[in-house]
């Protein structure tokens, strides 16, 4: 494991990381994420001990580094740990892959590598462009050749400086897929990514900085969810790319903490139209979490409108108890709907997957909720309510 404690970096008498502290471990990806100016690409330089810090500590695997520490003490552990910053740092004169063997061939170590970076470069699809120089390849290809170079040596952790960051969504998204490929090989990869999608759709962890301060650490719906902390909550609303804004809840944590998050949040007598079957899937997914959720749900009055084709002995059950904020309708047979739909007041719009593994799809977008809105209506008129 790479984790530092208490780091404070100092530039002058201006504290650019105040008692940070943080860990990455093998095979799993860290985002740090957070606004221009907080103390990310000095974040990445203290851990790669590329500059040191002023106080605090950092452990990598079976060895401390306690500082204030003197300079010339210190080596900074590369190839152990690699830094890809945004500048790339690509030799103009070599071909990519003179730029990749160089380390190698310097180290003594590229003949016994030769078929490890065949494999890399295999991995990285770079056999069309492996042998041009950097001038004559496209930027996200000039990335995958300075990604494949931190390889080489084979490094346990990697640390990345906003690589997508002059990317197209096409090549943000090649490099995203070869990221998880990397972390699979067991390489505790740490990532500062300014755009939130790509953060946090493969993140096994994420950490907000701003002002030199983690402000919170957690997993990555735990983000997507955040509510209290408005500095978080629209950072993420305002970094967010697209008109479609759409967020994956997937497993049955993140599937209870998506609804326990959306029931705390709403307002008061707030309406949620649903359109599918449910039957008793829902609340099995809920598990421990249903009472907790129900309970609010009622204090709160808000009212579940629902259009389904399955009725589970719950529903039938919550009708009788709740007919005021429990309005059923049940659809005929030759009507055949098989998704499973909630729209909300907020013109939000909810897909839901009840399988081995409960999933939550909730995508953003007024538009899309008010087609779906007059999908029920027109559904509605087909349907027959049922009173319990």
């Amino acid at each position: 494991m790479l984790k530092a404690s208490g780091i404070i970096k100092k530039y002058e008498n201006r504290i650019v990381l105040d008692d940070v502290s943080v860990e990455v471990e093998q095979g799993k990806i860290t985002s740090i994420i957070g606004p221009s100016g907080s103390g990310k690409t000095t974040l990445l330089k203290a851990l790669s001990m590329l500059e040191l810090p002023q106080s605090g500590s950092i452990v990598l695997d079976d060895k401390t580094y306690n500082f204030p520490e003197d300079d010339s003490n210190i080596t900074p552990p590369w190839p152990k740990i690699s830094v890809v910053f945004q500048q790339l740092f690509i030799w103009p004169h070599l071909t990519i892959r003179e730029n990749i063997e160089l380390p190698l061939k310097l180290k003594g170590l590229l003949q016994e590598n030769k078929a490890y970076l065949e494999e890399l470069y295999k991995m990285f699809h770079m056999k069309e462009f492996i042998d041009r120089y950097p001038n004559e390849v496209s930027l996200g290809q000039r990335q995958r050749g300075a990604l494949v170079r931190a390889l080489a040596l084979k490094p346990d952790y990697l640390l990345l400086d906003e690589i997508t960051s002059s990317l197209d969504v096409e090549q943000a998204e090649i490099i995203l897929s070869h990221l998880v490929k990397i972390k699979e090989k067991g390489v505790g990869i740490i990532m500062v990514a300014h755009d939130i999608d790509f953060a946090l759709s493969s993140a096994d962890n994420v950490c907000f900085l701003d002002g030199g301060k983690i402000i919170k650490q957690g997993k990555p719906y735990e983000f997507l969810l955040e509510t209290e902390n408005k500095r978080i909550s629209s950072f993420i609303r305002s970094a967010s790319l697209g008109t479609l804004d759409v967020k994956i809840y997937s497993g049955q944590e993140e599937f209870q903490a998506y609804h326990m998050a959306f029931i705390n949040r709403i307002p008061e007598k707030s309406v949620v139209t649903v359109i599918g079957g449910v039957g008793d899937t829902w609340f099995s997914s809920m598990g421990d979490k249903y009472k907790e959720f129900d309970d609010t749900r009622k204090r709160k009055n808000i009212k579940y409108r629902m259009l389904m084709y399955e009725i589970g002995s719950k529903e039938k059950r919550l009708v009788r108890e709740r007919p005021d904020i429990n309005e059923y309708y049940i659809l005929p047979s030759h009507v055949k709907n098989l998704a499973n739909i909630n729209i909300h007041d907020d013109g939000a719009v909810v897909l839901q997957i009840f399988d081995t593994v409960p999933t939550v799809i909730e995508i953003n977008n007024q538009a899309l909720a008010t087609s779906y809105m007059n999908y029920y209506n027109d559904l509605v008129k087909q349907s027959e309510k049922l009173l319990g």
